[in-house]
């Protein structure tokens, strides 16, 4: 069983997105092996639904390590349980560059979320300048908890996000490799997943983090489709 995420980032209105998800619920019941993967949608904060969805489930991009209170602009815990949603992603390299979260606010959110029982997907990855991979990937996870069950890893090379460009399937098995030997449980890969490449990367990982190749319904479907 893989699972295959949709990043769908700040993209799509509340109306657009009830439609895509709608799409996308038709496009599923076709597949034969639907039922063989854990399917994620991770919409905008403005776009979050119901979780109630036949084939995949709804999760939030970002949420405040809060049950509810004075954190403008922000969601909390409260928001999260009232929609049923019980999957959070953390650490995106957009959060960590454009809006300055670090390890330390990084490590604040997982221990919260880990209290809270939630399904957390965790975002790591290096610059294009880093030369220690493996040393820059074990600072990004030196305060988490890596027994924690309900983690998941995503690697994200961040020279490779938007730009159709991917590490060879050979680097992709490597970077598996060490996130195994530093006690990882469940990895996927993110960053220009395409229908070109996502069978071959399924083959190496737990999985696929999809951005802008998820944000047409059916081309998500499509990928999903091709994945054993």
């Amino acid at each position: 069983m893989k699972t295959i995420a949709a990043n769908l980032k700040a993209n799509l209105t509340p109306q657009s997105t009830l439609s895509y998800l709608s799409v996308l619920q038709t496009e599923l019941d076709c597949l034969q092996n639907v039922k063989k993967h854990d399917i994620i949608v991770f919409p905008n904060q403005t776009s979050l639904t119901d979780n109630a969805y036949r084939h995949f489930e709804i999760g939030a991009q970002n949420a405040y390590p809060i049950h509810n209170g004075a954190f403008t602009g922000e969601i909390g815990q409260e928001v999260l349980n009232a929609l049923k949603i019980k999957h959070i992603m953390l650490g995106h390299s957009e959060r960590r560059q454009i809006l300055g979260e670090n390890n330390s606010v990084i490590k604040e959110k997982f221990q919260f979320f880990m209290q809270e029982n939630m399904r957390i997907m965790l975002c790591i990855g290096e610059d294009s300048n880093v030369s220690y991979v493996k040393d820059f990937l074990e600072l990004q996870l030196q305060h988490i908890d890596l027994s924690y069950p309900l983690l998941t890893i995503a690697y994200e090379p961040i020279w490779a996000i938007g730009s159709g460009r991917t590490p060879s399937f050979e680097d992709i098995a490597n970077i598996m490799q060490i996130l195994k030997d530093l006690g990882v449980k469940k990895a996927l890969y993110g960053g220009s997943v395409n229908k070109d490449n996502i069978a071959q990367i399924c083959s190496l990982t737990d999985g696929v983090l999809i951005g802008g190749a998820s944000l047409c319904p059916k081309n998500f479907s499509q990928m999903i489709a091709l994945v054993e």
